[in-house]
């Protein structure tokens, strides 16, 4: 993609042979004891991720002109629409009807629920004057009859507390439902006009809930996408400017919204001043126009940072991700170092810009050095590499003994080579040179 965003990191697990000098002798041992690091580190050039060379300046991205205000009118599913009073295209005010559900079962289940609750309820004073009974009669029993009285009492007092949370949770149901009927003509939002209506077909057949859409009245606002490399390149409250495909008119705007959820119509691509496109996971914001005159409704039209909004730089800029700061206070980047093994590189940090999340790296690293994105799992001395492919295809796991194979000349395991007839010693011994 160009100077875009890059980060890629692979991490494989192997075991490699270790020198062992001691005395002008060099012991290579398959398997042996060795100092460097299992792993392996995704790296690339620090031109291919200075931010510096990314400016905002030089982004464009597509837009649409839309309402600023486009409301989903949603169907209870579990009702039944008797009437619905617009056509697609039909201009509303807030508080038209749109459309009106068949309250008439409705009506009769309240009715119903009505009646049960006052069965309830006769049925609580019946057992409440059978408690009275039992008691009065309980106080001339005789002691081996009372315990029966006592209990016939408590099961009724559980049967008027059961039939208490009966009623309550009834009359809960039916307030919903008295609400329901009362408000069974849904009425617009806002003023607007009707789009993509469907009939109760429709809506039953795709097994959706959204019956009409109105699409509000007044200003337009733009709605852009931004891929996911360069939603740091973009801010709320950011002065913009919105270019007409057609000629040179120019709108000024602000970006008010930022989503957060992915754009599900990716045909909306996001466009670099070179006219490469990127294919990624793209995020919807919005604009808000200064002035709106000229534009239409569904018009598309570019996007991009207004002069004031971006900020030039020279030299290294780096995400600050990549960049860790010890409990000293001291800063680095991981690196590749001498022997294509991976290093902690000191860096001095400059000014940074904070709506962009990259900073100025002053000095120690230069366009050509390698770096990696930080992992956990990195540890200084472990082999780097710039094949994406291997990065990609490297394996966490240890290798197993039987799978290794002996690389740069070492030989199998137990067998040793002679070096300027000294003979190495045995391993956990000592050599006499003899």
């Amino acid at each position: 993609m160009g100077k875009s965003r890059k980060i890629i990191i692979g991490i494989a697990a192997g075991l490699t042979a270790a020198a062992v000098a001691a005395g002008g002798v060099c012991l290579w041992r398959y398997y042996g004891k060795g100092s460097s690091v299992d792993g392996l580190a995704y790296v690339c050039a620090v031109s291919e991720v200075n931010t510096a060379s990314v400016s905002a300046a030089n982004l464009q991205f597509s837009g649409v002109v839309e309402p600023q205000e486009t409301v989903d009118i949603k169907v209870d599913i579990s009702k039944t629409i008797s009437e619905i009073s617009v056509q697609e295209g039909d201009h509303v005010k807030a508080g038209d009807p749109l459309f009106t559900y068949d309250v008439e079962a409705m009506e009769l289940e309240l009715q119903q629920g009505e009646v049960e609750i006052e069965r309830m309820q006769n049925e609580i004073t019946a057992n409440e004057k059978q408690i009275e009974q039992l008691e009065s009669e309980k106080k001339k029993a005789n002691a081996d009859d009372q315990l029966s009285y006592t209990t016939q009492i408590q099961s009724l007092q559980t049967d008027i507390a059961k039939t208490k949370y009966d009623i309550k949770t009834k009359e809960i149901e039916l307030e919903k439902l008295s609400k329901t009927i009362k408000n069974a003509t849904v009425k617009s939002e806002i003023t607007g006009t009707v789009q993509s209506l469907k009939t109760v077909e429709n809506l039953q057949s795709e097994g959706g809930d959204v019956l009409m859409k109105v699409m509000s009245d007044g200003e337009f606002r733009v709605k852009c996408v931004a891929s996911e490399q360069n939603m740091y390149m973009i801010y709320v409250d950011e002065p913009v400017a919105v270019h007409s495909r057609i000629d040179d008119t120019v709108w000024s705007g602000t970006i008010t919204e930022i989503g957060t959820e992915v754009e599900s119509d990716q045909n909306n691509m996001m466009y670099y001043s070179s006219d490469e496109m990127t294919t990624a996971s793209k995020y919807p914001f919005y604009i808000t126009l200064d002035s709106s005159e000229g534009l239409m409704l569904g018009q598309h039209i570019l996007v991009s940072p207004a002069q004031e909004s971006t900020v030039e730089k020279e030299g290294i800029w780096l995400y600050s991700e990549y960049i860790i700061t010890d409990e000293s206070g001291e800063s680095y980047v991981w690196a590749a170092g001498s022997g294509d093994k991976l290093e902690k590189r000191t860096v001095e940090l400059g000014e940074s810009v904070e709506m962009m999340g990259d900073c100025q790296i002053v000095s120690g690293l230069k366009d050509d050095d390698l770096i990696a994105f930080p992992s956990d799992s990195y540890k200084e001395g472990m082999r780097v590499t710039t094949n994406e492919e291997e990065a990609a295809n490297a394996d966490n796991g240890d290798v197993p003994v039987e799978d290794e194979m002996p690389i740069d000349g070492e030989v199998p395991i137990d067998e040793e080579i002679m070096i300027d007839g000294d003979m190495p010693a045995e391993e956990g011994g000592a050599s006499d040179g003899t």
